[in-house]
């Protein structure tokens, strides 16, 4: 899979996913309820301030997705080998520190991590940018 648009593809598709559950529990409802008990923190369902924060924490989190998934439509757009490797490089980068939390959380014994298969797939496209960046070649057409 030395192909750029394929992974960039199948990054901005589980990017996308990703993005649902901040969706959801901005919105509120169930979500945001499920969200608010796996923190596992006392008091944190009956604190104004508290859901205030974790409200702004939603809103810089689904700012930042929102980012990613605008320069990978943005890399797609790339033609050149150098562009694309730069990219997926870069991309790689912070795809690396947006999972990097929840995998030191769950090595830590800590509970506020995703699913592991959520985490797993998560990996998919760290791996994928990164092979990318260092093996991917231009598709002849």
């Amino acid at each position: 899979m030395k192909n750029f648009k394929t992974v960039l593809i199948v990054t901005l598709v589980l990017d996308i996913l990703q993005c649902v559950p901040l969706v959801l529990a901005k919105m509120g409802g169930e979500m945001k309820a499920q969200m608010i008990s796996d923190f596992n923190i006392q008091g944190l369902a009956t604190s104004a301030p508290a859901l205030e924060v974790l409200d702004i924490m939603l809103y810089i989190f689904s700012f930042i997705i929102l980012g990613s998934i605008i320069s990978i439509l943005y890399a797609l757009r790339l033609k050149t080998l150098e562009g694309l490797k730069a990219a997926t490089f870069i991309l790689f980068i912070i795809h690396l520190f947006w999972t990097l939390p929840d995998f030191v959380t769950l090595l830590s014994g800590g509970a506020a991590h995703p699913p592991l298969i959520i985490m797993l797939l998560t990996l998919i496209p760290v791996i994928g940018l990164y092979y990318v960046s260092q093996n991917g070649v231009l598709k002849s057409n």
